[in-house]
């Protein structure tokens, strides 16, 4: 036996039909076929000849495609890091800009000129265009605190009853 595969030109064999062709394809020995003729459809195969996986290889691919999505990796949050520093960099601008302002309304703020300014809106006027009047008072004039007495309680409670009177008397009056 030669362990001959037979290669199909596209036709579909059922699998009895590939027996018979493998039983038949076995039977021959390619080795007494004439040099010359070229027989296109059976091909001979060694078992050493086989192609055998090189995992050297795919280790290598997968080491590589792994450092190639890791650099990928590394770039895009790199770009993700600098659009947030640019965002932090604008909000910082705006910050200082609100600062600034802050700044010159509060020297408004304490500014004489806008003072007056805000003064005379009101209606409020300058002391010296203003009338003096000044009052004299003569050494004589003295103001004296007395202690407080005990009946000061039966006072107010007459006082309270002095001020009822009167409103009753006044409303008395104006319904009359």
């Amino acid at each position: 036996m030669n362990n001959a595969v037979i290669k199909s030109n596209n036709a579909k064999l059922t699998r009895q039909q590939k027996r018979e062709l493998q039983k038949a394809a076995d039977a021959v020995d390619v080795n007494a076929l004439p040099k010359t003729k070229i027989i296109s459809s059976v091909f001979t195969r060694d078992k050493a000849s086989r192609r055998t996986v090189h995992y050297g290889m795919l280790f290598m691919i997968c080491i590589f495609t792994i450092a190639a999505l890791f650099v990928t990796f590394l770039s895009v949050r790199v770009n993700e890091v600098n659009n947030e520093i640019s965002a932090l960099n604008s909000q910082l601008a705006d910050i200082r800009e609100q600062t600034a302002d802050a700044k010159a309304d509060i020297f408004e703020k304490k500014d004489i000129t806008e003072i007056r300014k805000t003064a005379e809106r009101y209606g409020m006027v300058r002391s010296e265009y203003l009338p003096a009047h000044y009052i004299t008072v003569e050494a004589e004039d003295r103001i004296t605190v007395t202690e407080e007495e005990e009946e000061e309680k039966e006072y107010t409670f007459a006082a309270l009853l002095s001020a009822f009177g009167d409103s009753i008397s006044s409303f008395l009056e104006y319904i009359r």
